[in-house]
């Protein structure tokens, strides 16, 4: 899907991104394009280790300088700025800002030796134009829009009193302080449990509304963002397989790797005992990824043509709906999607 529209907030266009390592370049991100409008929410979802996280640091520069990151081609613009030719500087500023992040575990995000106060009060002050006073007071809304109880209290305590859940709504706080446009959230459930996941994710869509804020979430759970997400992006071994409108994902899924992943997802009626399907197999070695689809020694649809030639984006049902995969080729052979129960719907 390449990334064209002109009223995007963010466009991302053929992001491409490496890893040079002793072993040899690893080939995280490949080639992903994708927008997102103000006001408007992406989950980018598959299994670890498939570059949702690399993506994710790539669009804010973020990724690790050892092994050495390398940009190999593509555009972020954000705003209609191409925040990868903008100097450190401004990249700093941009992340202060503009763009935050929360990140899996509070605790290594977090500063340990500063209280939860000061740390939102410095974010606020360093790049902005308010006082300390004014800063502690914005400071104290957030704790309190986060669901923090007694702000006043929790201001002047350090991250090892908070609970996991209160670490996490603390970040949440740390990152809405400064009102950004855009939030991405990287796994920001997954140390939690079920019932304080679900008061984290509702804390988030309550603050897109209540801000506007776009959003980015991160997740290799599709049931985390089928609330949350008006689009979806399935992303295997650095691109996206399959890109839509969350409802068309869910109600009419396309790729043969997104079938899977609706497959492994345990059912909420506890009663069924009906078994899970796992994916077999393993996902491709990046140091060399294959010619053709990345998921076809894993994909029972296999085809030759998979083996050899990476798919075009075929169109699906729902607007903007999109899938690379040759089951949707005129020649290709018969298939039935196990998700809806009906046969696979060819182009021309």
């Amino acid at each position: 899907m390449e990334g064209n529209n002109t009223n995007a907030l963010l466009d991302v266009r053929d992001l491409t991104f490496s890893f040079r390592t002793y072993a040899g370049e690893v080939q995280a991100v490949r080639g992903v394009s994708f927008t997102l409008e103000k006001g408007r929410s992406l989950g980018l979802v598959g299994e670890s280790g498939c570059g949702k996280s690399v993506t994710a640091k790539s669009i804010i520069r973020l990724n690790p300088e050892k092994p050495k990151g390398l940009y190999k081609k593509g555009e972020v613009l954000f705003n209609g700025r191409d925040l990868l030719k903008i100097s450190d500087r401004e990249m700093q500023k941009v992340r202060a800002q503009e763009i935050r992040m929360i990140f899996q575990d509070p605790m290594t995000s977090l500063n340990p030796t500063m209280t939860i106060g000061k740390q939102i009060v410095e974010g606020i002050v360093k790049y902005g134009d308010k006082t300390k006073e004014e800063a502690k007071k914005i400071a104290l809304d957030t704790l309190a829009l986060a669901g923090i109880p007694s702000p006043e209290d929790r201001f002047k305590q350090y991250p090892h009193e908070f609970s996991g859940g209160m670490r996490q709504r603390a970040m949440i706080a740390l990152a809405m302080a400064v009102n950004p446009k855009l939030l991405i959230a990287d796994e920001p459930t997954t140390a939690l449990d079920v019932t304080i996941q679900a008061q984290i994710l509702d804390l988030i869509k309550d603050i897109q509304k209540q801000y506007d804020t776009s959003i980015i979430m991160i997740t290799h759970d599709l049931g985390v963002v089928a609330n949350i997400a008006d689009n979806i992006a399935v992303m295997y071994a650095g691109k996206i397989m399959e890109y839509g409108a969350a409802e068309d994902i869910f109600a009419h899924p396309s790729h043969p790797y997104t079938w899977g992943v609706l497959q492994s997802i345990p059912p909420e009626d506890t009663s069924n005992r009906e078994p899970l399907h796992p994916i077999l197999g393993s996902p491709p070695d990046l140091f060399k990824p294959p010619a053709g689809c990345p998921f076809a020694a894993r994909c029972p649809y296999a085809m030759k043509a998979c083996t050899q030639l990476y798919p075009r984006a075929y169109e699906q049902t729902g607007e903007g709906h999109w899938c690379s995969c040759w089951l949707y080729h005129p020649k290709a052979l018969s298939a039935v999607n196990p998700i809806t129960g009906q046969g696979v719907v060819r182009h021309e």
